[in-house]
């Protein structure tokens, strides 16, 4: 990859201010906090699909850019894993094709393994 092509999508990821400042605030640690206990730190996707798993990362279900005021609402936010939160944010990586394809194979009962990290 070209240097300038690496600081172009280091770049996309990155939060506007407002969002950083927020990310960064007492009033989100302390939300984050309250929603990773409610949860028992269990991945909530993981569980809707039958599996444990934790999970340390609190994840808006209706993203700050499409509604801001939805921020701190604790209906809005959940535990999950960061394998899910890849899987939600495929800007980041997962693919909107292979998320699909995941989401049609789930639909229809199968059984997806994932690479071991370990490995």
């Amino acid at each position: 990859m070209q240097k300038g092509a690496s600081v172009m999508i280091q770049r996309r990821y990155q939060h506007d201010a407002k969002t950083e400042a927020f990310y960064h605030s007492s009033d989100w640690r302390s939300v984050r906090e309250l929603v990773l206990r409610r949860d028992h730190f269990l991945c909530q996707e993981c569980l809707r699909q039958g599996i444990v798993h934790t999970g340390n990362t609190v994840h808006h279900i209706v993203p700050l850019k499409d509604d801001w005021n939805k921020r701190l609402d604790l209906d809005n936010l959940e535990t999950i894993c960061l394998a899910c939160h890849n899987k939600e944010h495929f800007e980041k990586g997962y693919s909107q094709e292979q998320k699909d394809t995941d989401r049609h194979a789930k639909m229809m009962g199968a059984v997806l393994f994932k690479r071991n990290p370990e490995l």
